[in-house]
């Protein structure tokens, strides 16, 4: 048997890198050229998206800071209102207070107690001191506190009779000004000290106080001490825009330890008169 020969295998044809590549390069460079037009629209697309966080920032920023600004005002009125109450209570419990001499019902105050409770104003609302320079005035111009000593005389025997102090009074006694200060600076509002020789009518308690009322549930036998305090309070920020607001507290007391708490005008400076009869 004859040996078959042994064929040896021709070697697969191998590609032609020339070849193959010359179709190849065309697409590699327009795949480069595009993606570098990508690359600089995404590039301008970020740089207009930071414009335009710009504009909005710079539309909202005075939304922002009047707000702001308004917070800060509100707070502060907040703040000088409760100190306006304050300090009507405070001066109403130190003059209140005064002691009558021994076997009288009747106690005085001068012009030094006056003075003295006035100027604790500066520690009661420092706030009065700091407006106070802002506007270029003394501080005492700022606020106006009055101070008035009321006594009620019952109209008739049946009403000084009648002991129900629980009931409406007002229909019953009449309210006169003993004494009433007059030194203290007035807002140019108007003038807000109790005068003499005028009548304290009575109205609703939850009335705003005025020189000539008094809250109802106040009137019955004895007296009180009525202390009157109003601030115009001007915002800080826009003062030109907005006008000052109004604040103004009353506190109505009865004295603590005597019938009434009369006006001493022993070296009186004239902060304050004590009216005809008393």
């Amino acid at each position: 048997m004859a040996a078959r020969p042994i064929l040896t295998p021709l070697p697969a044809a191998q590609p032609d890198p020339a070849a193959e590549g010359s179709p190849a390069r065309p697409g590699a460079a327009r795949l480069q050229v595009v993606r570098a037009f990508l690359g600089t629209r995404v590039e301008g697309f970020r740089a207009a998206e930071g414009a335009m966080a710009a504009v909005e920032f710079a539309l909202i920023l005075p939304t922002l800071l009047l707000i702001m600004f308004a917070s800060i005002q509100i707070v502060a009125y907040i703040d000088a209102t409760r100190k306006v109450e304050l300090v009507a209570h405070s001066i109403s419990q130190m003059v209140s207070q005064a002691v009558p001499p021994k076997n009288t019902t009747v106690a005085l105050v001068n012009a030094t107690d006056v003075h003295f409770s006035y100027d604790s104003t500066l520690v009661l609302f420092p706030y009065a001191m700091k407006d106070a320079k802002r506007r270029g005035v003394a501080w005492w111009q700022t606020i106006s506190i009055n101070y008035a000593a009321i006594q009620f005389t019952a109209k008739n025997a049946t009403c000084q009779s009648n002991t129900n102090t629980s009931s409406d009074l007002s229909a019953c006694y009449d309210a006169n000004v003993v004494w009433t200060s007059t030194g203290t600076h007035q807002p140019a509002s108007g003038d807000n000290y109790r005068p003499c020789d005028t009548a304290q009518l009575p109205a609703n308690d939850n009335a705003p106080p005025t020189r000539t009322t008094l809250p109802r549930s106040a009137f019955g036998p004895g007296s009180l001490v009525a202390i009157d305090v109003v601030f115009e309070f001007e915002p800080t920020f826009g003062s030109g825009f907005v006008p000052p607001v109004r604040i103004a507290r009353s506190a109505y007391v009865q004295p603590r330890y005597a019938s009434l708490v009369s006006y001493d005008t022993t070296n009186n400076d004239g902060i304050a008169n004590k009216c005809t009869g008393y």
